[in-house]
């Protein structure tokens, strides 16, 4: 999700290697991966860099990286694009700067970005809530990784990490402080009571 965050184990290989190739598809290879995904996790290499307002960056993340010599190499590509992205014009400027090289790029999937307006009713609600209990203004967020949001017509991630506290999801030893749980679990139960009696109240 956060791709610059992190160090990509292929990249540096890749870099490593790169220094020791001097011709041949495998230099051809590991130069590509230098060129793309050395210094840099926007796509500005290949063309697929984009920013709005909403959003943020585009950032693009070397996932896996494979190489035989009967097949070459492949790299493939986890993007999260920004809302307002240019999907098409994009891929077809991706596809230009690859046209005098080896390589070429090739669509497997595309899961949409997700977003519900800052001014939605629910979207005020969860806000409202989260000051009630916390007296700190709700800011809002977008981040690029996917969560239980993405099924729902209108949903958003709401919570738990706490301002002030350290972001340790999906890592070794994650944790959350006892306190935080409590009120996030008041938080999560004054946000639905909300929203079932404004659903109710519309009906």
């Amino acid at each position: 999700m956060e791709p610059n965050k992190g160090v990509n184990a292929a990249v540096v290989l890749a870099s490593f290697l790169n220094e020791i190739f001097t011709d041949g598809a495998s230099k051809e290879f590991t130069q590509f991966i230098v060129d793309a995904f050395g210094n840099e996790t926007r796509g500005r290499y290949l063309g697929l860099d984009f920013n709005d307002e909403i959003s943020g960056d585009t950032t693009l993340n070397a996932g896996i990286v494979s190489y035989t010599p009967e097949e070459g190499g492949r790299v493939n590509v986890s993007m999260r694009y920004s809302v307002t992205y240019p999907f098409e014009e994009k891929v077809d400027k991706c596809t230009d700067v690859l046209v005098d090289s080896p390589f070429n790029l090739e669509v497997k999937s595309n899961s949409k970005p997700h977003h519900v307006d800052a001014n939605d009713p629910f979207i005020k609600t969860l806000q409202e809530v989260y000051t009630a209990y916390t007296g700190e203004e709700a800011e809002l967020l977008s981040i690029g990784g996917g969560t239980y949001a993405r099924v729902l017509d209108k949903g958003v991630a709401f919570g738990m990490l706490f301002p002030g506290r350290e972001d340790v999801a999906h890592q070794a030893d994650e944790y959350v402080y006892i306190e935080d749980l409590i009120k996030a679990t008041a938080i999560y139960a004054a946000a639905i009571s909300r929203l079932v009696s404004n659903e109710e109240g519309e009906r």
